[in-house]
């Protein structure tokens, strides 16, 4: 990677191209980001993230605005740099308007006037209330916790010097540079919720795929490099890889350098899975495609197919012995995506198979999974 871009310095590219990966019919709005890098020198290796600075969207910020009564002209001081610019363009660019502060919090509480107001952020800000706290956090925004304390009231520099820093969000390459040239590709699925009656969007999220102009170049990137999920060094070793919904990312990647790159004849098996297979199949044509230069197989866990909804390590379960029979050829496996359930749901199955499959006892299975996180054979990209 270049020393001229980096996170401290981030290029602004330009995105070439976007579209659905989600067919019309889906519940989901899946898409396909490709972003120019031409005339930035940027180099990345598969597995390697992007990190991308958004900004936020102009109704979220009007609202902020008129939450403190202000015009957004008022000149601040980013206290982290030190430079002086509008609130309007530190609450654009600068300042975490969507996350609230506990320091915020507090301050309101401390400024409250109103008793039962008051009592009400005390008692949330207590150590035995973490829960409802994270719970409430949840559900509001910067905005819409100031207009229900409009009692309280703060300067631009008060509110600035309150907000936590906007900071940039990181995406898995779903390309290889060997491949594509001076591109970068993501796979991105836009967060949108509702709570307490109002639509809440994922800042960067909607940032890739709505707000950034295509052909602009106003996408502030760096490559984030990654530390421990790469490519076999020997291109016949074999490769398990479990990437459901935008966990499948970097195994698109992976087989473009490792397939259409360097023609490996190594033997490669994806297990993805989405809702749908008629509208959730996420580059289907390129697997095609893989299949036809290499060696893959695929095992696929479309859950709202069947009355029973089925899971990537279901599929897992059905192939146990064969996936078995992989790793003791010495077959790395990769999984990527949800930390929180699907990681942990997709271990536990692979200790189940190594159990079932290697007649060991519990604590055996153990110390073959430690042991094959000691080799580098086990890697996860998981957030």
């Amino acid at each position: 990677m270049t020393d001229v871009y980096n996170k401290q310095n981030p290029f602004f590219a330009s995105i070439k191209e976007r579209f659905q990966l989600s067919r019309k019919g889906s519940q989901k709005n899946t898409q396909h980001v490709v972003i120019d890098l031409r005339g930035s020198e940027l180099r990345y290796e598969v597995g390697d993230s992007v990190g991308v600075y958004p900004r936020h969207d102009p109704d979220l910020v009007d609202k902020t605005l008129n939450a403190i009564k202000t015009t957004g002209k008022e000149i601040v001081e980013n206290r982290q740099t030190g430079s002086l610019l509008t609130l309007c363009d530190f609450l654009t660019h600068k300042g975490n308007i969507t996350d609230i502060s506990s320091k915020l919090l507090r301050e309101i509480a401390a400024r409250q006037t109103d008793p039962d107001k008051k009592h009400f952020l005390q008692e949330l800000t207590l150590e035995s209330n973490r829960e409802a706290c994270k719970t409430f956090l949840q559900t509001h925004e910067v905005w819409d916790l100031l207009l229900s304390h409009e009692e309280v009231s703060f300067s631009p520099q008060e509110l600035a010097d309150l907000l936590m820093p906007l900071l940039p969000r990181f995406y898995s390459i779903s390309s290889s540079q060997r491949f594509v040239g001076d591109e970068i590709h993501l796979t991105v699925a836009p967060l949108e919720y509702e709570s307490n009656g109002h639509k809440r969007r994922g800042v960067c999220t909607h940032f890739i795929c709505e707000l950034a102009q295509l052909d602009t170049p106003e996408v502030p990137i760096f490559v984030q490099a990654s530390h421990g999920f790469f490519l076999p060094k020997d291109p016949l070793v074999p490769m398990i890889m479990i990437g459901p919904g935008t966990g499948v990312a970097p195994f698109r990647a992976f087989l473009q350098e490792r397939i259409l790159h360097h023609q490996s004849k190594g033997k490669h098996w994806l297990f993805f899975g989405e809702r749908t297979r008629a509208y959730d199949f996420f580059y289907e044509e390129d697997w095609q495609e893989f299949s036809k230069w290499g060696h893959l197989q695929m095992d696929l866990a479309f859950s709202r197919d069947q009355e029973n909804k089925v899971y990537v390590q279901h599929k897992m379960w059905q192939k146990g012995e064969e996936l078995f029979h992989w790793l003791k050829e010495g077959a790395y496996l990769y999984v990527c995506g949800d930390a929180q359930r699907m990681a942990k749901d997709v271990e536990a199955m692979l200790l189940k198979i190594i159990q079932e499959f290697g007649q060991m006892e519990a604590q055996a299975a153990k110390e073959y999974i430690k042991q094959m996180r000691q080799q580098k054979r086990y890697l996860r990209d998981v957030y």
